[in-house]
């Protein structure tokens, strides 16, 4: 490729490809919907379900990467996880809120005639906002536990690392309760997860948390709530 597009990836970050249709004819037999707008809503509901069901596991994958990291780091710091009990025990909930609902919502779900099983619209929904939270707090704690050398972005970069000429004396001065190339590499990892390519997809991915919270309003009945409590109270009084 030309114009410094051919750069291989992993030198880079994140890298995305787009798939680009500009005056593109498609056959009749490939158009599944064709101005059958009252359809759209069910196609988009059917779409984000799964998605926002899944990507509770999808961060909680990442969360356990950072406990076991940030464990190492505080170790290789020279420090006892002990310390940071209670931090690390908040990172396992918030972990397993987002990975227990995920599993909620496809249990709850429901098939459908075309036999593709649907997760429960409200829980997954009620997923994605807390998706588009509890992560950013479990990496806040990741950075506090692990300390400024995973956290300020000032870490020298794997070239410098093995420098012939003064990476022996980087790797001698990072050195503490282990090697200085094992604690960087800890380092590097929890630099990703939490402030590199780790980062995005929380906030946006399977959609905003404030279109997730017009699902939510959309699919929940406030009056079973209102009936829920005047069967228990015996009121039968409308107002």
């Amino acid at each position: 490729m030309e114009d410094g597009f051919d750069i291989p990836v992993e030198i880079g970050g994140i890298t995305q490809a787009y798939l680009l249709f500009e005056d593109v004819f498609i056959p009749k037999d490939r158009v599944f919907m064709c101005q059958e707008y009252k359809y759209s809503m069910n196609a988009i509901m059917n779409f984000i379900a799964p998605y926002r069901a899944a990507i509770g596991g999808c961060v909680a994958g990442q969360g356990d990467m950072m406990i076991g990291a940030c464990v190492l780091m505080a170790r290789a710091n020279g420090l006892s996880e002990k310390t940071f009990k209670d931090k690390i025990t908040q990172m396992i909930i918030n972990n397993e809120i987002t990975y227990g609902m995920g599993i909620a919502a496809s249990v709850l779900g429901t098939k459908h005639p075309s036999g593709v099983w649907i997760p429960n619209q409200l829980i997954s929904n009620v997923n994605k906002v807390q998706v588009a939270t509890l992560p950013y707090e479990t990496k806040r704690l990741a950075q506090e536990i692990a300390g400024g050398i995973a956290e300020t972005g000032c870490l020298p970069s794997c070239k410098d690392i093995n420098d012939p000429k003064y990476g022996d004396l980087l790797k001698k001065y990072l050195k503490a309760n282990c090697s200085g190339e094992t604690r960087v590499k800890i380092a590097r990892l929890l630099e990703w997860l939490t402030i590199g390519a780790g980062v995005p997809g929380c906030m946006h991915g399977g959609g905003s948390p404030d279109s997730a919270r017009l699902m939510i309003n959309a699919k929940t009945d406030i009056n079973k709530y209102i009936d829920l409590v005047k069967r228990l109270i015996d009121v039968k009084e409308e107002f």
